[in-house]
């Protein structure tokens, strides 16, 4: 019962901490003000750098403007609040971004990708190592020879 109860807690703090981030409803009209009906790309680097704290919480608002490209938004906070990318990140899939462009947005901001991957079924993937090996050499065959053919005779 006690666990029920400290998950709710810390369940409802987090959302509320979500809810009210802007410390007023001036600030939050103020940045809205800033951004405009259609903020182009300039616009909201240069409100997101001047307000990195919030970033989170602006673009959340951006990715509600219709006409606002989500990959460039994402990348836009991230570049100013790269502490703040994995929050960042999952704003972004909670608002339908595509992971591929939540993921590019990170490599472009300079943010390690594997630090805001979504884990899927099969793991987080990995590179490669190396290339795969080559191939045993035949054994036997119809007859044939050749220089890569071992023969069990």
């Amino acid at each position: 019962m006690k666990i029920t109860t400290t998950i709710f807690g810390v369940t409802t703090l987090a959302l509320s901490s979500m809810a009210f981030a802007f410390e007023s409803d001036e600030q939050r009209d103020a940045i809205v003000s800033q951004l405009g009906d259609v903020p182009t790309e300039e616009t909201y680097q240069s409100v997101l750098f001047e307000n990195a704290e919030l970033a989170v919480e602006i673009l959340t608002l951006l990715l509600d403007i219709e006409g606002v490209d989500p990959q460039l938004a994402v990348q836009a906070a991230m570049t100013a609040a790269p502490d703040s990318a994995l929050e960042i990140a999952q704003v972004a899939r909670d608002a339908g971004v595509a992971s591929e462009n939540i993921t590019t947005a990170a490599l472009l901001a300079g943010v390690d990708p594997t630090q805001i991957a979504e884990a899927t079924a099969a793991g987080i993937q990995t590179a490669a190592v190396g290339p795969a090996p080559p191939s045993a050499p035949a054994v036997g065959g119809q007859g044939g020879g050749g220089e890569n053919v071992i023969s069990p005779n």
